[in-house]
């Protein structure tokens, strides 16, 4: 009953904007989905990193959360939620995209990539 009251709470504080009550409301109500939104309308993406290691392997909110990053130009948070998600291929891709050739060869290499000699052709 707490955790409804907290997300109500939540939702109340978003509907008028201020993220920063929701966040509060949404995080102690372990409502994952809704404080990484008050986190990105707040543009506080230290806290939305830091949501990444809170949520299990294989979340579906870590792909989206990795495509944020990633529009954000925020490669090594990207990189952290396509890994945890198991997406390596798309975390190297996301490297390769923002131009972190350094990041995405050690990826590759990390996680025995058969596509590694491409990528390492393209880096030189």
């Amino acid at each position: 009953m707490l955790n409804r009251a907290y997300k109500n709470l939540g939702d109340y504080s978003a509907e008028r904007q201020k993220w920063a009550k929701a966040a509060k409301y949404y995080k102690l109500c372990n409502d994952y989905e809704c404080l990484s939104n008050s986190y990105y309308k707040l543009e506080d993406f230290e806290a939305l990193a830091l949501l990444i290691e809170s949520l299990p392997q294989a979340s579906p909110m870590l792909e989206g959360i990795g495509e944020t990053f990633k529009n954000m130009g925020l490669c090594k948070e990207a990189v952290d939620a396509f890994v945890k998600f198991g997406d390596v291929k798309r975390a190297v891709d996301c490297c390769i995209l923002l131009n972190q050739w350094h990041l995405a060869v050690e990826l590759a290499e990390t996680h025995n990539l058969v596509q590694i000699e491409p990528l390492l052709q393209r880096y030189a």
